[in-house]
């Protein structure tokens, strides 16, 4: 697993040591924001129903993960009983995968444990100083699941062991859910247009085998992470209504540019695309939906779903159109010339404060 993408699979079990509705509601946002596709939650079979209406009533969540509900009878003490319903469930298991506790927030870049996974070994995050102490994150793999482990046990034993990668957080990156922590926090936001920003543009990029990332561009949607910003791509794809490609071929570009940042512990938050365009063949792609930029409805609709400080945030791209779409939407406009987005980008990049 050294230095290895991230896997796709995030377990998030509940209701053995925590009901919160909040903790599952954030767990679930969270994993789908880095990227995780698969999510499976393990449940007591009592408390099924209430875990789908928690995740139900999400609003939509980014990069269409499949959210899977595992209910399992709850035999085991307490104590034990997350490792037991994790054995339960093992058949449901990827080979190697994330694990969540739903009861603690993590206010880091989640991508980074796979980066510091030792090859064929385990990842812990903790808080502060003391390995003691695991914070709610842990890389494992399925073969580290003994039948009737007490996982809380386990995961000490684990951030014991030398063989096991340590990623240290401050101790006030992790915090306990409450009833009003929040399942999308309000965050300084970077907005990216995609084509000639973050990928090179050859004219309507529509083949996901040929996309190509500019200098720094993966280093700057990771410093934006780590920072603890949102990260999302407003695209213009005029393609499609000029029907030169179809919406599929947009939404797999996507996909794929989201694949390629990830699998250097970077990732986009959500995605949103403007296939409209006054000259469109097609009727329904001719009707103006104010999202095409130099129109704002593209920032606006994300903002809209995710509560963004407007103050602090940034619209970034290589046209005119792109900075004239940040300022309608109230959102600074910085204008790229292609070349290294890092080094661009790193003077306006800082903690929120």
């Amino acid at each position: 697993m050294g230095g290895a993408p991230a896997p796709m699979q995030a377990v998030i079990p509940w209701g053995f040591a925590h009901e919160d509705a909040a903790g599952l509601a954030r767990a679930l946002t969270d994993a789908a924001r880095f990227g995780f596709r698969h999510l499976l939650v393990p449940v007591p079979a009592a408390l099924a129903h209430r875990a789908e209406a928690i995740a139900a009533a999400l609003p939509p969540l980014p990069h269409l993960p499949q959210v899977q509900f595992a209910p399992v009878v709850q035999f085991a003490p307490v104590a034990a009983a997350t490792g037991d319903a994790l054995a339960r469930v093992a058949p449901l298991l990827e080979p190697v995968f994330l694990l969540v506790d739903p009861g603690q927030v993590v206010e880091a870049n989640w991508l980074e444990l796979a980066l510091r996974a030792p090859p064929g070994g385990h990842a812990l995050a903790v808080a502060g100083a003391s390995a003691a102490a695991p914070a709610g994150l842990a890389l494992l793999g399925r073969d580290a699941l003994p039948p009737g482990a007490d996982l809380p046990a386990l995961l000490r034993g684990l951030a014991a062991d030398a063989r096991t990668a340590l990623w240290r957080l401050p101790a006030d990156a992790v915090r306990p859910v409450h009833a009003g922590t929040p399942a999308r926090p309000p965050r300084p936001a970077l907005f990216l247009d995609r084509d000639g920003t973050l990928n090179a543009d050859y004219g309507y990029v529509s083949d996901p085998t040929r996309l190509v990332l500019l200098p720094g561009a993966t280093a700057a949607v990771k410093r934006a992470n780590d920072l603890g910003w949102s990260v999302f791509l407003v695209t213009n794809q005029s393609g499609v209504g000029r029907g030169y490609y179809a919406e599929a071929d947009v939404i797999a570009c996507n996909a794929a540019l989201h694949d390629l940042l990830r699998a250097q512990g970077a990732h986009l938050d959500d995605i949103r695309y403007a296939a409209d365009h006054p000259e469109a063949l097609e009727a329904r792609y001719r009707a103006a939906t104010g999202w095409r930029k130099p129109a704002p409805g593209m920032l606006t609709d994300l903002m809209a779903h995710w509560p963004v400080r407007r103050e602090a945030s940034l619209m970034v791209g290589d046209k005119d159109s792109d900075v004239a779409a940040g300022e309608a939407a109230g959102i600074r406009g910085l204008l790229c010339d292609g070349g290294d987005l890092d080094a661009l980008l790193a003077p306006y990049l800082h903690p929120p404060a």
